[in-house]
């Protein structure tokens, strides 16, 4: 499926979005999907940052717990390596939370177990003020995403699960009073081996509704506004920043999905900001976009651009010949060739967000935000750019999941 949303860019005019949907939570109880652990979803923070109630923090009965352990994980750049322990417990850190908006909803996690781990003793746990309810590793009840195998594999590769929440509900659990959103049980493992958690998330009932959301907001405030604009001195000069950006919400829990960038000018040369002159000839402005999982104002030098010899977008004050340093991304018409060759299209995935592409390809984690959402920022090369005219743009960013 495909949920897209056009942004139509016109320079220092016109930034049209037709498709958002506002949504507004009392901290992030209460989204379609809610992050416990995951780079993905809006949900808690870390207890050390500066979230308000919405935050957790991990404990286990040997404390071996590493929370960002980057050499193997599921979604992002990182996961939760326990090791030598009997139990690993997720907590909110500002005591209990009303959790009953997900009643009716499921509870997903990823894990990595080795065989050490058994499976007729180890358990899943949610606890509220009164306890911990329970359901073993060889439940029935716990499914595997794409799979009609159940219960949690011990044979050390990656899956998916998810639970029912009604089935601890049926157990007594009390969704007003959630203490722990999750709890890993008699995973005895010893001091040479470990296992791996990722992408732990609860969502509502499969009625609820899911969103894909874009927001333009200005640099200078990071106040919502209508428009996409470049300032008038951006006229005669090389790569300039817009003053406005966008930022993306997904609020859409998919096993499988990305965010994709291109332009619809219904035309493969039409690669940037484009008019057609007086004389009938089209005038192009290129076009570049970058994504942060963080906030950029105008006096960074993030948002001041230089042009190498190869063409490649590099952030003033860093290397131009360092290929790493390539952080803005050439904008293209969705039928151009050089779309398949490099991409130039992902934003965001289960990789996280693109922050580098085409020689030194990487990405980056949202898992240190509070807010995971992020922040497209747009460059045009306005040089040949002729006072009078009006320069038009058709930006797609598009949610493709399964």
């Amino acid at each position: 499926m495909r949920l897209k949303s056009y942004l139509i860019i016109t320079l220092l005019c016109v930034f049209t979005l037709l498709f958002a949907t506002e949504f507004i939570f009392a901290g992030n109880i209460g989204r379609t999907v809610y992050g416990v652990y995951t780079e993905t979803y809006n949900g808690v923070g870390l207890y050390d940052d500066s979230a308000g109630n919405d935050k957790v923090t991990f404990y286990s009965d040997t404390w071996n717990i590493e929370a960002n352990y980057t050499i193997d994980k599921f979604e992002g750049i990182k996961s939760l390596q326990v090791s030598s322990s009997t139990y690993v417990c997720f907590v909110f850190f500002n005591g209990a939370q009303n959790m009953s908006a997900y009643e009716g909803g499921k509870i997903y996690f990823s894990l990595k177990c080795p065989i050490e781990i058994s499976t007729d003793s180890a358990g899943i746990k949610i606890e509220d003020t009164s306890g911990a309810k329970e359901i073993k590793f060889n439940s029935s009840l716990i499914k595997r995403v794409n799979s009609t195998e159940t219960g949690i594999d011990n044979n050390g590769t990656w899956h998916t699960y998810y639970i029912e929440l009604s089935n601890f509900v049926n157990l007594g659990l009390d969704l007003n009073n959630i203490t722990c959103p999750l709890i890993l049980t008699n995973t005895t493992i010893g001091n040479d081996n470990f296992y791996l958690i990722d992408n732990v998330y609860w969502t509502k009932a499969s009625s609820a509704t899911r969103a894909f959301n874009v927001t333009v907001k200005n640099i200078s405030d990071n106040e919502e506004c209508d428009d996409i604009t470049w300032a008038q001195s951006a006229y005669r000069k090389s790569w300039i920043a817009a003053e406005q950006y966008i930022e993306l919400d997904l609020d859409q829990e998919s096993t499988n999905w990305t965010v994709n960038i291109y332009l619809n000018n219904s035309s493969s040369t039409r690669n940037g900001l484009y008019c057609v002159d007086s004389d009938g000839s089209e005038i192009v402005l290129p076009m570049a976009w970058r994504v942060r999982p963080d906030l950029l104002s105008s006096e960074k030098f993030t948002l001041l651009i230089g042009e190498n010899d190869d063409g490649g977008l590099y952030d003033i004050g860093k290397n131009p010949t360092g290929t790493d340093w390539y952080t803005w991304v050439p904008i293209k018409e969705i039928n151009n060739e050089t779309i398949q060759e490099y991409d130039y299209v992902t934003v965001w995935n289960l990789r996280g967000i693109h922050t580098v592409v085409k020689y030194h390809d990487s990405y980056d984690t949202l898992a240190n935000y509070y807010e995971r959402k992020p922040k497209i920022y747009f460059a045009a090369d306005c040089s040949n750019a002729i006072g009078g005219l009006t320069y038009n743009a058709s930006v797609v960013t598009e949610l493709v999941y399964e």
